[in-house]
């Protein structure tokens, strides 16, 4: 009876995660009509430590929200294992692994864009000053 139990409050919080991921999904794509793409072409237009700010907290974001839901799998996976309930605790694994993925493949984007804001940063940081000595010997 344990073991249903267990199985029906996984499949609950399942769906769950899949309906609040479908409500993200949703969103997002609402916002990536007209909107978003004016959204897209204005973050372009901001200066890139805006941008990266902005990058920023939308990476902690994603990450408080990933870390709360593999938090609550985690914890009905460990009671899983105390009940000694192994198929629910082994669909459970499966379950956190299927969402390491696909939040994985939702943070890598905005990782890698990071790094190209910082590295452009970097860049014109380093341009700035060779600049401004090349204006000083030439006076």
């Amino acid at each position: 009876m344990k073991k249903i139990g267990l199985l029906v409050v996984a499949a609950s919080l399942s769906l769950c995660l899949a309906a609040f991921a479908g409500e993200t999904s949703a969103s997002n794509s609402q916002s990536g009509g007209a909107t978003g793409k004016a959204r897209v072409r204005g973050q372009a237009r901001m200066d890139p430590a805006a941008q990266q700010k902005v990058l920023t907290e939308q990476l902690a974001a994603l990450q408080k929200e990933h870390q709360a839901a593999i938090g609550e799998l985690q914890g009905i996976k460990t009671l899983a294992d105390k009940e000694k309930a192994t198929e629910t605790a082994a669909a459970l694994g499966k379950l956190i692994a299927k969402h390491e993925q696909e939040h994985q493949k939702k943070i890598e984007p905005l990782q890698q864009q990071l790094k190209k804001l910082e590295a452009a940063q970097k860049d014109a940081a380093g341009k700035t000053p060779k600049k401004a000595g090349k204006a000083k010997t030439g006076n």
